[in-house]
């Protein structure tokens, strides 16, 4: 049945979720697309919610296909590099990354993220033997306890979330997972809201057009930063999201990023952290 599943119990934050899986599904549909991604465009169709609002957000659009892109390709590198791994996905709202890594080699599969969220995700995703949807939120450490019964290497992924938080919730999170992982082989992979987007939701082409008030909250202007934090933080990889758009972002758009200002304040990233043992 189409448009059966409500979104009405969303929050500000939740409710960006919509936003990815209208990108994925709308990608999915171009010959030339970025990511193939068909249970998105089944999604889609069940969901009961306007989608059509988004319809002129091109950049969002084209940036979300490149983010999840790179980073299903970021993860594929470290299952290579670790094939017993578990990862986990904090603020996974309806991604589909475990069903399009699915035929990788690892552990275990979590995604993680509030009950709200969890509800409509177990009506449009099933869980199997090797995937476990968590009703929990990332500051609710409970789920470090799950992922580190396995004993084995561990890939958090984080996309499409920290930007909403403050830099002091953003510093203390990432300081309590270098304290509850000392000592185990953890990498942590997640996006960087363009510097300059802090504090701009209103302006951005598709959070503005959402019901909830959800704000940028988050972003640095250099990466590094934040192996001032912890000792235990190494940056082992960065992606500036304009390198890999092949040739999709309104031609404008690519003629600034030529211009180094505009290049580092008006970037999204995808960032890998080592927590080094």
């Amino acid at each position: 049945m189409k448009n059966e599943i409500t979104t009405t119990q969303l929050g500000d934050i939740p409710e960006t979720m919509l936003i990815t899986l209208w990108a994925r599904a709308t990608e999915s549909k171009r010959a030339d697309a970025l990511i193939r991604d068909e249970k998105a465009i089944e999604m889609m169709e069940r969901v009961d919610y306007d989608f059509s609002k988004f319809e002129g957000a091109k950049m969002s659009q084209i940036g979300v296909c490149i983010r999840a892109k790179l980073m299903d390709e970021q993860t594929k590198t470290f299952l290579n590099q670790y094939p017993d791994a578990v990862v986990i996905q904090l603020g996974a709202g309806l991604d589909t990354r475990y069903n399009r890594l699915k035929t990788a080699s690892f552990t275990h599969w979590y995604d993680l993220d509030l009950s709200e969220v969890i509800s409509i995700r177990k009506q449009l995703l099933t869980e199997d033997e090797r995937n476990t949807f968590l009703p929990l939120s990332l500051f609710d450490y409970r789920w470090v306890d799950k992922v580190l019964l396995h004993h084995k290497p561990i890939l958090i992924i984080i996309e499409g979330v920290l930007m909403y938080f403050t830099p002091k919730e953003v510093q203390d999170f990432f300081n309590e997972l270098c304290s509850r992982f000392e000592g185990v082989r953890t990498s942590v992979l997640f996006d960087m809201l363009f510097y300059k987007g802090v504090g701009r939701a209103k302006n951005h082409d598709s959070v503005k057009k959402t019901a909830g008030k959800a704000e940028f909250k988050w972003s640095l202007l250099n990466t590094k930063d934040m192996e001032q934090w912890n000792k235990n933080i190494h940056l082992q990889n960065e992606f500036y999201m304009s390198d890999y758009d092949n040739g999709r972002f309104p031609w404008i758009s690519r003629m600034f990023y030529k211009i180094p200002y505009f290049y580092k304040n008006f970037n999204q990233r995808i960032v890998q952290l080592d927590l080094g043992r």
